[in-house]
């Protein structure tokens, strides 16, 4: 930051002069820890009474009705806050060039937002929807997966702390107890590790942990690692050649979280070896990227400094880390996933940005899916876009069988007014990466947070699931009542390709 503010102390002004270039200041302030933001990307509204509110703070800069005291979380989380420095106790940028910044946005920024374009979205043909007669009220569900073998689901759930079994036949094969939003987990033949959060509310408190779950009922649940601040995923991979599985962690937190490594110690302890300590890491999968022989880190990270890194392994313990993509702030990331989507024989990139929650959400023209395509040598160029308000997810899939890849996809913010039947989206390639859109009739019976995907009936062909999370939507409380009555957890969306 030395540099930034170098730079803005040589440009400071008085009152009577032009003042400052509010784009060029813009460009070395926020540009320093992210891509800058386009003025374009939201309505003058939105920048002048919320966005730019909280650009001042973490510049040091608070109107009278904020003290930055308020901004600090007690307990826990204040020590890591105030040793980050996240909210300055000093001004940053005179006057002046923070006026100008602001200038320079509401100045540019439409006054309405820019309108994106909207699927044709019909009904489906090639799912259908079965509802489990089991219940949740309200249903909190931030985890669903397919078990080994797709004989059956896990679901985890915020409210309860539960974890749920399900067999073939969506009928419940057991439960058992976390703490608060378990989101992730692995299965292993004794044993399952899951991660919980510890809290579904932003928190940079160290509330999280990874726990290690028994399937035998004789065994009590351990955690394996505690005091992790607002953990969302874990891989597994052997990342130091020792024959041992580490553990690869996201911290999302809410300002101070992190990506690391954890080195398996051989007697049940692992051993924290930081990647690259900022918020918002969202998921992180091992991957040699760059065909060394090498276990390298491909991450996620979509608070702020929005993009996908890859941290090669340096052979010694140490990575190297390296900017794949880097996206816009203001787009929101929430998944993204490695896959061979043309077939070529190198690992694609699916990515989605629709998280919108930051603050009264706005439709956002950018908000979709992107399909990155690898050149061979991991440079990727302009991807496919396809629109989606609020994209949570998407699973590539040759779902139909001809032969091409086809995308499902959910969305946690669709249009709940007018275009409702964005919460859940199947887009059948139809050629040359252009897709037809169809849902299922029920897919306004739940708000889809996550989904997995496998072959639940053994038929050959793959099936869906989709898990609902009843959250608030400004302006249609009618809408959380009807999930909260209905208690619906999750859906399984059967695939008819093999009756």
């Amino acid at each position: 930051m030395t540099l930034v503010l170098s730079y803005c102390a040589s440009k400071e002004s008085s009152p009577s002069s032009p003042g400052p270039d509010g784009e060029k200041i813009a460009q070395a302030v926020c540009a320093s820890c992210h891509l800058l933001p386009d003025p374009k990307a939201l309505d003058k509204k939105s920048w002048e009474e919320y966005v730019l509110p909280r650009m001042g703070y973490f510049l040091g800069i608070y109107p009278d009705s904020v003290s930055r005291e308020s901004l600090i979380e007690a307990g826990p989380a204040e020590a890591r806050l105030l040793a980050d420095e996240v909210f300055p106790e000093t001004a940053k940028l005179d006057s002046a060039q923070w006026q100008s910044i602001v200038n320079y946005y509401l100045s540019n920024a439409p006054e309405k937002p820019i309108q994106g374009t909207v699927l044709d979205i019909q009904p489906t043909e090639q799912f259908k929807a079965i509802r489990p007669a089991f219940q949740l009220q309200p249903p909190s569900v931030t985890m669903l997966r397919f078990a080994k073998e797709d004989k059956g689901l896990w679901l985890g759930d915020a409210y309860t702390g539960g974890f749920y079994a399900f067999d073939e036949r969506l009928q419940p094969a057991g439960s058992a107890r976390t703490t608060e939003s378990p989101v992730w987990m692995s299965e292993h033949d004794d044993h399952f590790l899951i991660t919980v959060m510890g809290s579904f509310s932003p928190t940079d408190a160290p509330s999280g942990m990874l726990l290690r779950l028994p399937k035998s009922a004789e065994e009590q649940p351990q955690p394996m690692i505690s005091g992790l601040q607002r953990p969302v995923h874990h891989s597994l991979a052997d990342l130091d050649g020792d024959g041992l599985e580490d553990l690869i962690i996201c911290e999302f937190a809410k300002w101070t979280g992190s990506l690391s490594w954890w080195k398996n110690q051989g007697d049940g302890t692992y051993e924290r070896r930081l990647l690259k300590k900022e918020p918002g890491s969202i998921k992180a999968y091992p991957k040699d990227w760059n065909n060394d022989g090498l276990m390298d880190i491909v991450a996620l990270f979509a608070q702020g400094n929005e993009g996908i890194w890859a941290f090669l392994n340096n052979g010694d313990g140490t990575f190297t880390e390296e900017a794949v993509l880097r996206f816009p702030a203001s787009w929101g990331s929430s998944y993204f996933a490695l896959h061979d989507l043309d077939q070529d024989g190198d690992e694609d990139i699916i990515h989605c940005a629709g998280d919108n929650a930051d603050f009264p959400p706005i439709l956002k023209h950018y908000h979709g899916i992107r399909l990155y395509f690898n050149d061979g040598e991991q440079r990727f160029g302009e991807p496919e876009f396809i629109p989606l308000n609020g994209a949570y997810g998407a699973i590539p899939h040759d779902f139909d069988g001809d032969g091409d890849m086809d995308v499902a996809a959910i969305s946690f913010f669709p249009d709940f007014t007018n275009h409702p039947e964005e919460g859940f989206v199947y887009l059948e390639n139809t050629g040359d990466w252009n897709f037809s859109a169809s849902t299922f009739p029920e897919v306004g019976a739940g708000r889809w947070i996550v989904m997995d995907a496998g072959d639940i009936d053994q038929d050959g062909d793959v099936d869906l699931a989709l898990a609902s999370l009843a959250f608030e939507v400004p302006g249609r409380e009618d809408l959380v009542g009807q999930w909260m009555q209905q208690g619906i957890p999750f859906v399984l969306l059967e695939n008819k390709l093999n009756p």
